[in-house]
């Protein structure tokens, strides 16, 4: 029964099913934080909200095909996120019941998964696959790799691949061959452990299937530091524009570093730019800055020495407007 079940599952992830742009729920943000930091945001795309009773979050350890499947409540709005936290309260909480920190306890739409030995869900670590799936086992999305090679001993994804790195192992030098971008015992190259990880504003549908050959984490998503909480309840994405016409209007605006250092960032876009506006998770406007004819690109800050989460509209000659969420650190 087991290995039929194994099988059934296979083919489930090897079936091809592909979502379309803008039509399916999808995770926008991994959180892999320390002690119980856990969390998992997810994005509704969609015009219409949708019951989160039909769809479940499952966990994959080590990789594995074993499921550990917990069921979500709730309505997630239109253009709307849902954030699922780790059910870790207790102010009086050690070791392993250490309490979840309270910036992330305010981001949470729901806590799950209290007991370990009840249901393991949400206690996932870099080495874990994590899919979000309908009640009936379709699979929705999927971060990670279901399935070996992944061991106990990994310690998650990086964006190295078929490199050999030496470093120093109790005071002996260590070789270690990164492939399947696997980094074995360098934790300190792992982006899926001690992380959170953002999804890119241009990915509009989940992963149906298993990456193919590998889980490549700098193909879909940035990386934030651990413990960075700012940027749940919110995701920028390229299907954030409402309306009838949202998807006939393409123009790619880029804004990067993200994470900002120094306060300094570049903004390019395949269209002139009339306007920028900075403003905060308040919806101040902290600034707004006008620009001539035909600017495509420009290089910018703040006026004053800022840290946290800011969005960026970027209003255009043509009246689209792009928002993005910066890191400033």
């Amino acid at each position: 029964m087991r290995k039929f079940l194994l099988l059934t599952l296979f083919a489930i992830i090897t079936s091809g099913l592909f979502a379309q742009d803008c039509t399916e729920l999808f995770i926008s943000e991994y959180v892999e934080g320390s002690g119980n930091n856990k969390a998992i945001e997810i994005y509704n795309p969609t015009l219409n909200a949708i019951d989160l009773s039909e769809y479940q979050l499952v966990r994959y350890s080590n990789g594995g095909f074993e499921p550990n499947a917990v069921g979500l409540s709730g309505t997630i709005e239109s253009k709307g996120t849902f954030v699922v936290v780790l059910d870790k309260r207790n102010p009086d909480g050690i070791g392993f019941e250490q309490p979840v920190d309270l910036a992330l306890q305010e981001k949470a739409d729901i806590f799950l998964c209290p007991v370990y030995e009840v249901n393991k869900m949400m206690y996932f670590n870099g080495n874990d696959a994590v899919t979000l799936e309908k009640v009936t086992g379709e699979i929705i999305d999927v971060f990670g790799f279901i399935g070996p090679p992944m061991t106990s001993d990994d310690n998650g994804w990086g964006e190295y691949n078929d490199t050999t790195i030496t470093y120093n192992s109790g005071g002996n030098p260590t070789e270690y061959t990164i492939s399947n971008y696997i980094v074995g015992p360098l934790f300190w190259l792992s982006w899926t452990e001690d992380h959170t990880l953002m999804r890119k504003a241009e990915v509009s549908y989940g992963v149906t299937e298993n990456p193919d050959p590998y889980f490549v984490v700098t193909q879909q998503w940035d990386s934030l530091a651990e413990n960075t909480f700012d940027s749940l309840g919110f995701h920028n994405c390229n299907c954030t524009t409402f309306g009838i016409d949202e998807n006939k209007v393409k123009v790619n605006v880029d804004i990067y570093p993200n994470p900002v250092n120094n306060n300094n960032f570049t903004i390019e876009a395949e269209e002139a730019i009339r306007y920028i506006e900075m403003f905060d998770l308040s919806g101040r406007i902290v600034e707004r800055i006008e620009l001539g004819e035909n600017v495509f690109s420009g290089n910018f800050s703040t006026k004053e020495d800022f840290k946290g989460l800011l969005f960026i509209t970027v209003k255009l000659e043509s009246g689209v407007s792009r928002t993005k969420k910066l890191i400033f650190q």
